[in-house]
């Protein structure tokens, strides 16, 4: 889901954006700005994925917020949306660094077709057709949790072939993570064209390392098994924390659909 931010003047206008937008379970719309310096405040607080900017607003207009936006969210997409012709303002908007240019009066799934492939966001669904997440306490009941928090997405994505597997590792993962972190944990659930992806976050630095347990211990072997089960699996380093992470292939026949429910 892209976070998304409409700036328009026409409550009427934003609202069609805003129903037009959340049909397509692509984008999520956090804020609407009635003017440039209500947009440049939402965009601070928010640092949405996309922007969608009318020229023609009060106070500030579009096209004396375009900077703004730059210096303050330079990583979301900014997507004129106007009235005005394309070739009369198209120009100055790209140069003061919006991504693209539409009119207004498009049907609404053109124009949602249009956002994703003016604001490069098309590869995205294509690697991450649908996400959901579920931040945990750091506390060993959090593996139960996460258990259900994966068995209910994977149900409602049609899944259901990588229960097993998929809940079976989760559990050892948030659990090795409560136990040798001791911080909150963030569970994330991705559904891609061929596999599932569960991506474990945590605030401690240390990374985990697979041993080999005895028969003996009763602790030790969460990776162990991550290792024989999942196709694919690693640790990343994030400035606060790391990352670990496995996937397991898709088992079901059909390839998910364009807009999966999310959670």
């Amino acid at each position: 889901m892209f976070r998304t931010l409409i700036a328009d003047d026409d409550a009427d206008h934003r609202l069609l954006l805003r129903l037009s937008l959340g049909r397509s379970g692509r984008f999520e719309v956090v804020g609407e700005a009635g003017n440039g310096a209500e947009v440049v405040t939402l965009a601070r607080e928010q640092q949405p994925d996309v922007i969608l900017l009318d020229l023609s607003m009060p106070r500030v207009d579009g096209l004396e917020a375009l900077p703004q936006l730059r210096r303050h969210v330079p990583d979301a997409r900014v997507i004129v949306l106007s009235a005005f012709d394309p070739d009369q303002f198209g120009p100055a908007v790209m140069t003061a660094g919006a991504v693209g240019y539409l009119q207004k009066g498009m049907p609404p799934q053109q124009l949602v077709d249009e956002v994703l492939a003016l604001g490069g966001l098309l590869e995205v669904v294509e690697e991450a057709l649908a996400a959901a997440k579920a931040r945990l306490a750091p506390e060993l009941q959090s593996a139960g949790r996460a258990r259900r928090f994966v068995d209910e997405t994977l149900r409602r994505w049609d899944c259901g072939e990588q229960l097993d597997a998929v809940t079976l590792l989760v559990s050892e993962v948030v659990t090795n993570a409560i136990v040798h972190a001791g911080t909150e944990v963030e569970v994330t659930v991705q559904l891609t064209p061929n596999a599932v992806r569960i991506e474990v976050i945590d605030l401690a630095a240390a990374l985990p390392v697979a041993r080999d347990a005895t028969d003996e211990e009763t602790s030790g072997r969460g990776l162990a098994l991550v290792e024989a089960m999942a196709s694919a699996w690693g640790v990343e380093a994030r400035p606060a924390g790391k990352i670990v992470w496995f996937e397991v292939p898709r088992l079901d026949d059909a390839l998910a659909s364009d807009n999966p429910a999310v959670g």
